[in-house]
């Protein structure tokens, strides 16, 4: 009788001593409390830490799985947003930076209130900026062998409607207008840079927007016989920015930029009265000749054109 009461004593102590228990868990002094594969904790709260002790010891890969389920069991639990960040944390820790920016994204929109709102438009700022530098993204976690710089298009436009009037709206605006510059993608770039003028015009990257524009324009100007609207459009904004930056390192490019521009622009008036002459439209012809030499009279074209006026008007 006293040997059955003593075991039943050392079980009893034994079990005091014991950490409480969790459902589909098990603990040792080794490991701690390691869940069976889909157990989670009792709270959100306690999952939370949980997760968070794996991330911290830079197991990443648990740590993603221990948020997931999180997310999973108390996805309208408060600690939901937290979760949600910390998967955005694991991948970029692992180095999938795509992956990361989904997950931040969805910690955003998802939880448009969450207090790492600032934190993670800086963070896909950086990735965007990562991806625009020409670094390839994975691909079946592996690395892609073609430059991700459409990627950092959709990485920027998300920071800018998810965040337009925050320091990374405005900062990703302008790099937008760069990575479509990038892909010579000219229209959709003076578009980006022209959103940035018109929406933050006080911004310290107005000037250089506007130098981008006529860069854009100009890259993306046709041969002459096209339509000529993205050729006025660069030496307009060509001509304000030398006009507001005269002393600017771009200044002098810029000049010779404007001259080339209005060269090509004379040359296109040119072709055109070229086109009604042949075709004995005279009188069309000379009103383009004429255009030259009162816009364009320091070109190249000035002179052939008022030679073509004389000939012209000899025969009239």
């Amino acid at each position: 009788m006293k040997r059955l009461t003593l075991v039943l004593s050392l079980l009893l102590v034994s079990l005091l001593a014991a950490p409480p228990a969790f459902a589909g868990w098990m603990w040792s002094p080794q490991t701690g409390w390691v869940g069976a594969t889909g157990a989670v904790k009792d709270t959100p709260e306690e999952q939370l830490v949980f997760a968070v002790a794996f991330f911290d010891r830079k197991d990443y890969h648990r740590a993603r799985e221990e948020f997931k389920k999180l997310l999973k069991a108390y996805k309208n639990s408060r600690d939901a947003s937290e979760a949600q960040y910390y998967v955005g944390r694991c991948e970029e820790e692992m180095g999938d930076y795509y992956k990361a920016f989904l997950a931040y994204r969805k910690t955003v929109q998802t939880y448009p209130s969450s207090k790492r709102f600032d934190e993670i438009l800086e963070r896909e700022y950086q990735i965007g900026n990562y991806f625009l530098s020409g670094k390839r993204r994975k691909l079946f976690g592996t690395a892609a062998l073609i430059p991700a710089r459409d990627k950092s298009i959709e990485i920027f436009q998300a920071i800018v409607d998810d965040g337009p009037f925050s320091e990374q709206g405005q900062l990703a605006q302008y790099k937008l207008g760069l990575a479509h510059l990038a892909l010579k993608d000219y229209e959709l770039s003076v578009s980006a840079f022209e959103r940035l003028i018109s929406r933050y015009p006080n911004s310290p990257l107005v000037d250089d927007a506007r130098f981008r524009i006529a860069q854009a324009s100009l890259q993306g100007t046709f041969k002459p016989e096209y339509d000529q609207a993205p050729t006025d459009q660069a030496v307009k904004e060509l001509k304000v920015f030398l006009q507001e930056n005269p002393k600017s390192e771009f200044a002098s490019e810029a000049s010779k930029r404007v001259k080339e521009l209005i060269e090509r622009r004379a040359q296109h008036e040119y072709q055109v009265g070229q086109f009604y002459e042949q075709r004995r439209h005279a009188t069309s012809a000379l009103l383009y000749y004429q255009t030259i030499v009162e816009q364009f009279a320091q070109t190249s074209w000035a002179a052939k054109a008022a030679e073509r006026i004389q000939i012209l008007q000899h025969k009239l």
